[in-house]
């Protein structure tokens, strides 16, 4: 066991070149929203062509994924990660110097593309080079570079953007981009002769429809985030018209959340390790239930739903860490096509809850979208339940 924890200092610099990665994927999925009035104002457009900006790269995302993950089953992961982040890096450039929206809709889909092609291989690398606690140790510190992103990553970024100008801020998602770039350039595992592929670009979809532990696992991610998103996305809709908070103060609790999240995150391995990682979805699932419904029963109260918020982001740290270490390792030979996969369910349970919730919202407020977000949390416990027992 001692032998298995023991990660060398070239595998630190890998997970380090891959946090830094992950942090400013995530800070540049969040950043556009706030810089819309700036970017708006700057190429003199209407705020609704201005959004599309958003859109744009969550399309491009969200779709690219599944479409570029089995390249990592046949193709050598750690070129396709490279070529990733330098797509990656090329958008986030150009979106600096784009002179015209036309353009800098179009770098922001370069941007997404290389972001789609960029994270599923990050997941499926770590899943390839680690095994057993090392993994899941692993993965929690990856993952909570998503939690940092949100909680200082987009401070920094719209701080930048006001002290200077907004194109700043994607300047200084290139430098970050380009110094990950370099680390992971240099610690990258060296590429080994892959099998020969006999098999078709599309069999391993083929395999993962087949699989019914496989598509259930994705069933489990698309559920949770439905539910999840459902009750993050109008969080700070509500608290800003029910206690008459500002956009800097809402932005607190959210920065809270965001530090809550990634110190659980962070820490996580060892416990999941402890506990299993199918059953520590479905407790912290529950346990999320708990935390909705105390938000639910304290909504006139600012306290009681900062505190069920500071505990949501802990327990969806741990599952949600779980349930991606255990994705890594459902299909060993479509590890790629499969992490592709789940992330697309992670952007189209973002996407939906959106889209309904924002219908909704009107009719049944901010109480009634939380009770759909525990129905949803709910059945991806008893999915995951039943995936455990198969």
């Amino acid at each position: 066991m001692e032998r298995e924890t023991k990660i060398t200092a070239k595998n630190w610099l890998l997970v380090t070149g891959l946090f830094l990665i992950v942090f400013i994927v995530g800070a540049d999925s969040f950043i556009i929203a706030p810089l819309l009035p700036a970017i708006e104002q700057s190429f003199q457009i209407p705020i609704n062509q201005a959004a599309l900006t958003v859109s744009v790269y969550a399309v491009c995302y969200a779709v690219g994924a599944p479409i570029l993950g089995p390249l990592g089953d046949r193709y050598p992961r750690q070129r396709l990660l490279l070529l990733g982040v330098g797509l990656f890096l090329i958008g986030s450039v150009l979106c600096a110097v784009a002179p015209t929206i036309i353009l800098f809709d179009s770098c922001r889909a370069i941007a997404g593309i290389g972001a789609a092609l960029t994270l599923p291989n990050i997941w499926a690398l770590i899943g390839q080079t680690f095994k057993g606690q090392q993994l899941n140790l692993v993965m929690g510190i990856t993952m909570s570079a998503l939690s940092l992103s949100i909680a200082i990553g987009v401070p920094l970024g719209t701080g930048l953007a006001q002290l200077a100008d907004w194109h700043w801020a994607f300047w200084g998602s290139a430098i970050v981009t380009m110094l990950a770039l370099g680390v992971l350039w240099a610690v990258l595992p060296p590429v080994t002769p892959m099998k020969s592929v006999t098999t078709s670009y599309l069999s391993g979809y083929r395999t993962l429809l087949k699989t019914p532990s496989a598509w259930l696992t994705l069933l489990i991610t698309l559920v949770w985030m439905l539910g999840f998103y459902t009750v993050y996305t109008f969080l700070g809709t509500y608290v800003t018209a029910a206690f008459h908070l500002n956009t800097g103060q809402s932005g607190i609790l959210f920065s809270l959340y965001g530090l809550s999240n990634f110190v659980a995150s962070f820490f996580s391995g060892k416990l999941v390790t402890r506990i299993g990682l199918l059953r520590s979805v479905q407790l912290n699932g529950l346990l999320s239930v708990v935390l909705i419904l105390g938000m639910i029963g304290g909504a006139n109260n600012l306290v009681i739903i900062a505190g069920c918020l500071i505990g949501l982001a802990l327990v969806q740290g741990f599952g949600v860490t779980a349930l991606n270490a255990y994705v890594v390792n459902r299909l060993p030979e479509q590890r790629s096509t499969m992490t592709a996969f789940n992330s697309a369910c992670l952007y189209f349970g973002l996407t939906f809850s959106s889209m309904f919730g924002g219908a909704l919202y009107l009719q049944i407020g901010f109480q009634g979208l939380c009770g759909i977000a525990c129905a949803a949390l709910l059945i991806a416990v008893g999915l995951a339940r039943y995936v455990a027992k198969k």
